[in-house]
């Protein structure tokens, strides 16, 4: 039987006043709105990063991630029963109150709302037999949507293992000595420079020895001319952590002393019979003459005099730079010097070498220029007239400065060693020249100020004792400080200091600096040498220069002050007594029969704070970046369909004559006018049932009927309302 057409059916469907607003603004409408705006909510977090800012335990990530996603699974399960229980009836029971519409339609739209399956299961029916495909597609849609969101909702979270920084205030160990802690008590505060305090750097010195090796850098809070503070006590083993402490450089500016003057001398002719046995080999035979080095120069209005006592071989001048200070083989000597009030930043040393062939493995010091600068022959003057006694022998007076610059540097809070070490440019300057030193007459209370008297032998160790009987063979003031008379036997004290600001046992900064110069030292004795404690410098594979001087005495200056910060070897003396206002804590002095007692104190090792960042591995709260994304747009669509639903659908008329289209209420009206039309068509094939039912159908009076005259209608899937 033809169709009749789309147009003529229309015309008997009943109208009702929409209700789009009233429909708009409901409970269900706000659960569509609540999901979206849960998902905008979770991007606004996203964007701002402020989830990650939730961390947990790293044994508890995996739990606390399945307990955020099942939480979000449930609340988004919440959402979406909440939504089927109120948008199934108002979907299912619209349909009857936008009659007429087909028998065939209305059962594809009931029967769609029961679930995804249900959906799918019509969409295909409607795929072969158009109905209501749009219907059908937008069902399944919305159907599958609220699946996407359950299934992403339980991925919305990620617990990842990340590195945090947890920042905690520790104590430290101040590495640079406190200048208000090493003023002695009698001093009333910091005083504008040291002129009225005196230095005891002996035992501080101590630490030179340790430079030797290559180890050097192992000490906390010491790396190479650098000293910083450290943790006390530091992080534990597993700790990744690290600090920024307080450090302070020493810099070192060496270079020729201006205008000075040496000369060398001995007061009569004394030859001094050195006789060695050389344990079971031939021994030998040595004349040693005792010479006097003088040197002057100016340190600002003060004229200085330095002196120095050498011991030197007449036999064996190949040899001779090196028997100097027998059983010492130093080439680099600090003579004793005056200190003038005030004026502590100078340092005045000296290197002698052998400038006929460099036997003893002796060498000049070059500049940046490769220069030798001016250095001095070391000739002889013997009085009576006697010629000078040429050594062969050359000496370079150089001139030094400190200074310091100081900063922050990262540690590492496990071994308190710098995470960047300083560079070898922050050592020293390898443009140094020997015409670009100038004497630093700047007076103040800081560090470098206290550095004069640092490496000079009241202050430094020896390398042996200074016995009043020196053992044969070992170079002594006694035995080789030129005198007026040779059967001296006995000396007073003042004529000992006498004696000992003129000469000095080899120190151990001498050595240190010798060696970092021009080697180490290996004994030559092919049984034809004089003596075992003849021996050779090894260079290291380059000409010493300027600059490893520099780096070198910087690096001793480090050590010392790391040891006297540290270990409380650093002593201060004063004369000044105290003020009337500290009478009550004024100490006694106590007199010898030599001198007076002065006011000291000793520097003791200081405390402070810093902020310890310490990297731990941390679950992070974050987003799944896909899975949000995916979350919105189903969470949008789903908004926009469930809109269209109740705005654009069936449920735009309202009014519908049956509480639900459960089957309960269908069977309770009166449909034996229908059944008469569907009597004849086969009941076990869906797709000739549906085409039974496509005729328009109405409710009156609680019967189910056929719209009479209405005809039947050719569906194309289109003419139907939602």
């Amino acid at each position: 039987m033809p169709w009749r057409a789309h147009t003529r059916l229309m015309a008997g469907r009943t109208t009702t006043p929409p209700l789009v607003y009233r429909n708009l603004v409901s409970v269900p409408m706000a659960l569509h709105l609540g999901v979206l705006a849960i998902y905008i909510a979770l991007c606004i977090v996203w964007l701002t990063d402020v989830e990650q800012n939730i961390h947990v335990s790293l044994a508890s990530a995996a739990r606390t991630q399945t307990w955020i996603n099942l939480a979000s699974h449930v609340i988004m399960l919440a959402f979406a029963t909440a939504i089927i229980a109120l948008m199934q009836p108002i979907a299912t029971r619209s349909p009857f109150g936008n009659l007429p519409q087909t028998l065939t339609t209305l059962a594809d739209k009931v029967s769609a709302w029961s679930g995804l399956g249900s959906s799918i299961l019509s969409l295909f029916h409607n795929l072969r037999y158009p109905a209501t495909l749009s219907n059908a597609l937008l069902t399944t849609t919305y159907f599958a949507t609220l699946s996407g969101l359950g299934i992403s909702s339980s991925f919305l979270f990620d617990v990842p293992a990340v590195n945090s920084t947890i920042s905690s205030n520790m104590t430290t160990r101040i590495g640079t000595p406190s200048v208000r802690a090493l003023v002695p008590p009698s001093i009333n505060g910091v005083p504008k420079d040291f002129s009225a305090i005196s230095f005891d750097w002996y035992r501080s010195g101590v630490g030179v020895g340790m430079l030797f090796g290559s180890n050097a850098t192992i000490y906390p809070g010491l790396s190479a001319n650098r000293i910083y503070d450290t943790l006390s006590p530091p992080m534990g083993a597993s700790s990744n952590s690290s600090v920024v402490v307080d450090y302070t450089d020493f810099n070192v500016k060496c270079g020729a002393v201006p205008g000075v003057s040496i000369s060398a001398m001995t007061p009569q002719d004394i030859q001094k019979q050195v006789i060695s046995a050389a344990g079971k080999a031939a021994g030998g035979y040595d004349l040693r003459l005792p010479a006097l080095l003088q040197m002057n120069y100016t340190l600002g209005e003060e004229s200085m005099v330095l002196y120095d006592s050498l011991s030197i071989s007449e036999m064996n001048t190949s040899f001779a730079v090196s028997r100097l200070w027998q059983p010492a083989d130093v080439l680099v000597r600090v003579p004793n010097s005056p200190l003038v009030p005030g004026i502590g930043r100078n340092l005045v040393l000296y290197n002698i070498y052998n400038e006929t062939g460099l036997v003893a493995g002796s060498q000049p010091i070059l500049d940046a220029k490769n220069s030798t600068g001016s250095p001095w022959p070391l000739n002889v003057q013997r009085p009576q007239g006697m010629p000078p006694f040429v050594t062969g022998m050359m000496v370079q007076a150089i001139g030094c400065s400190l200074f310091t610059s100081t900063g922050q540097a990262t540690i590492d809070g496990t071994t308190n060693e710098l995470l960047d070490q300083p560079t070898p440019s922050e050592q020293a300057d390898v443009n140094s020249t020997w015409d670009g030193w100038q004497p630093d007459l700047t007076k103040s209370n800081k560090l470098e100020d206290m550095w004069a008297s640092m490496f000079l032998p009241n202050g430094s160790i020896s390398l042996w004792d200074d016995q009043p009987q020196p053992t044969n063979g070992q170079w002594s003031c006694i035995n080789y400080l030129p005198t007026n008379s040779s059967s001296n036997s006995t000396w007073n004290i003042d004529q000992l200091q006498q004696m000992y600001q003129g000469c000095h046992i080899p120190m151990l900064i001498e050595e240190y600096l010798t060696t970092r110069l021009f080697g180490p030292s290996t004994i030559r004795y092919n049984g034809l040498a004089a003596f075992l404690g003849d021996v050779t410098r090894s260079p290291l594979g380059q000409n010493a220069t300027l600059a490893t001087l520099e780096s070198a005495l910087a690096n001793a200056t480090a050590m010392t002050m790391w040891s006297a910060a540290r270990q409380s070897t650093l002593s201060t003396y004063t004369d000044v007594s105290p003020s009337e206002r500290n009478q009550s804590s004024k100490r006694a002095f106590v007199f010898d029969e030599n001198s007076q007692m002065p006011f000291s104190t000793r520097l003791a090792p200081a405390t402070g704070h810093a902020v310890v960042n310490e990297q731990v591995l941390v679950g992070r709260v974050s987003l799944n970046v896909p899975s949000l994304i995916v979350g919105t747009i189903l969470a949008a669509l789903l908004t926009g369909i469930g809109m269209y639903v109740l705005a654009l659908g069936d449920a735009r008329v309202g009014g519908a004559p049956i509480e639900d289209a459960g089957l309960l209420s269908l069977m309770a009206l009166d449909n034996s006018a229908i059944a008469s039309r569907l009597t004849g068509a086969s009941m076990y094939n869906s797709n000739t049932r549906r085409r039974a039912g496509a005729f328009l159908v109405k409710i009156v009076d609680g019967r189910l009927v056929p719209v009479e005259g209405a005809g039947e209608y050719e569906l194309d899937g289109k003419g139907s309302s939602l």
